[in-house]
C-alpha cells in the first residue's frame, strides 16, 4: 500500500455525509465526538489490515507443525507454540491498540495532530509487516528443518522486534 491510499481512505472519510452524522456535526455536544473520526477509522483498516496479515504467519506455523506429524517428526511437534502465543499477543495489541487516555472521566483527549501521527505510524507498520511476512514465511520451512530451536528463537525475535515498534506508537501521547 502506498499514501496515496491513505489520502483517498481519509478523505472518503471526510466526506461521509449521511443524515444523521450532518446533524450530530452540527450539534456542540457531538461536534467534537466527531471531529477526528476519519483518522480513526482508517487507523481502523489499518489496523485490521496488519491484523490479517499478522494471522497468516498463524497458519504457516500450524501447516508447519501438520508437516511434522506427517513425517512423524514428533521431537518437533510443539516447538512452534511460542511463536503462536507471542502473535497471539501482537495481534491482540494490534486489533484493539487505542488512543492513549482517550476515554470518558481521563481529563485527556487526542489532539487532531497525536491521532494523525499514530494513523501514520501504523500505516508505516504496513510495510514492516509484508518485509516480516516475507522473511517468515520464506525461511522458516528450510531454517527449521535444519535446526528448529535456531528458527523459531528468531521468528521470536522478529516478532518481538514487531512488538516493540508497534508499541513505539504509545510515545506519540506521552504529555510533557
Amino acid at each position: 500500500m502506498d499514501q496515496t491510499w491513505l489520502k483517498t481512505t481519509l478523505e472518503r472519510f471526510k466526506n461521509e455525509q449521511d443524515p444523521v452524522r450532518k446533524f450530530l456535526k452540527e450539534t456542540k455536544l457531538f461536534e467534537e465526538a466527531l471531529a477526528n473520526q476519519e483518522f480513526e477509522k482508517t487507523d481502523l483498516l489499518i489496523r485490521k489490515e496488519l491484523g490479517g496479515i499478522l494471522t497468516t504467519f498463524k497458519e504457516s506455523f500450524r501447516k508447519l507443525e501438520e508437516g511434522f506429524v506427517q513425517k512423524a517428526q514428533i521431537q518437533n511437534i510443539g516447538k512452534t507454540n511460542s511463536a503462536i502465543t507471542l502473535l497471539d499477543r501482537i495481534i491482540m495489541k494490534v486489533t484493539s491498540a487505542g488512543y492513549g487516555l482517550n476515554g470518558l472521566g481521563t481529563g485527556v483527549k487526542a489532539t487532531s495532530a497525536e491521532i494523525e501521527k499514530v494513523l501514520n505510524h501504523d500505516f508505516s507498520m504496513l510495510e514492516k509487516v509484508e518485509s516480516l511476512q516475507k522473511e517468515i514465511l520464506e525461511t522458516l520451512p528450510t531454517a527449521f528443518a535444519s535446526n528448529p530451536e535456531a528458527a523459531i528463537e528468531s521468528v521470536n525475535k522478529l516478532l518481538l522486534d514487531f512488538e516493540t515498534q508497534f508499541e513505539a506508537r504509545n510515545s506519540i501521547f506521552l504529555k510533557s
